[in-house]
């Protein structure tokens, strides 16, 4: 993670004294850090605590001291499940230099998958993200406060920049010597070969050059030997690839928009399956004009029999 800046971070002392003596220099350019406030939620409070407690536990994340500390707060789930920890890098994003490495692309690697492989194996990592190490240097960087204190990161975590182009880039160099046969789009690694005997010397492969880097599956998540597997929300197999079930199940289920902000939640919902819609431009073309309306003219915005009769025809 390179930090870039010319501004420089005054410390109390500097600022009470009138003297500029005390420099904070990172990555070779000294950097202002403004005093962050935690977001305060008193509901969520005792989730947040236990949550940093099982993280401090894990060695996930250790007590700071760094200038850095961008606010954190929890964000409750549906279910039963303990709620997501998230942290707001938005300071932190602006001031880093941005990794250029480009992600895979998810049409790239269905169309990889659609030259008529047998069998699919689907192998996902647990907390992928946090079974790789950030380096000492680097983990006052991602220092973040809550109510009760303040911690950094050891491990990746999402929301740092440039850490998805790292743990990429990572993923790549574990799965070299398996490239022919092993796609990797993030946590998931797609296993495709011609032949069922093929295929399972292509699994034991890929499990000693996870085993090779320590890197832990989740078990629940992973599909083996499958004549169909489910990659990026699609079904794919030797003949065809298409939407799953669920997710055409769930475009039928779409209500018509009434609102600016509904109508563009359906084109970019509606658009990831667009290959599959013949003339799907032409269709939504009276979508589309209404949609791209700026802040200041969004009141011009009207669903019209015309719009409603493009919404049930794609």
């Amino acid at each position: 993670m390179v930090v870039t800046g010319d501004r420089v971070r005054m410390t109390v002392y500097e600022i009470i004294t009138g003297k500029n003596d005390s420099v904070t220099v990172i990555g070779n350019h000294p950097y202002f850090n403004p005093i962050y406030r935690p977001h305060r939620n008193p509901h969520h409070r005792e989730e947040t605590q236990r949550l940093i407690d099982e993280f401090l536990e894990a060695g996930m994340i250790q007590e700071s001291n760094s200038p850095y500390a961008a606010p954190a707060f929890i964000v409750p789930r549906k279910d039963n499940r303990p709620g997501r920890l998230i942290v707001d890098y938005r300071a932190l994003n602006k001031i880093t230099i941005p990794d250029a490495s480009p992600l895979p692309h998810m049409e790239d690697l269905l169309q990889e998958l659609g030259k008529g492989y047998k069998y699919f194996s689907r192998l996902d990592l647990k907390s992928g993200y946090h079974q790789f190490r950030i380096p000492t240097a680097d983990r006052p960087k991602t220092a973040f406060v809550v109510s009760q204190g303040h911690d950094e990161f050891c491990v990746l975590s999402m929301g740092p920049p440039n850490e998805p182009a790292e743990f990429q880039k990572t993923m790549y160099a574990v799965m070299k010597s398996c490239r022919e046969f092993c796609h990797v789009f993030l946590e998931d690694i797609i296993i495709c070969s011609k032949s069922f005997d093929e295929h399972i010397n292509h699994l034991k492969l890929a499990f000693e050059a996870l085993a090779k880097e320590k890197l832990v599956l989740n078990a629940s998540k992973c599909e083996l030997a499958v004549q169909q597997a489910v990659v990026l929300s699609h079904a794919v197999s030797d003949t065809a690839i298409a939407p799953t079930t669920d997710a055409i199940q769930a475009i039928l289920d779409l209500k018509e928009p009434r609102t600016l902000k509904e109508t563009n939640k359906f084109l970019g919902g509606i658009a990831y399956y667009r290959k599959f819609v013949p003339h799907f431009s032409h269709i939504a073309a009276p979508i589309h004009r209404i949609s791209n309306l700026t802040k200041d003219r969004k009141h011009l915005f009207k669903w019209t029999v015309e719009h409603s009769n493009a919404f049930h025809a794609l």
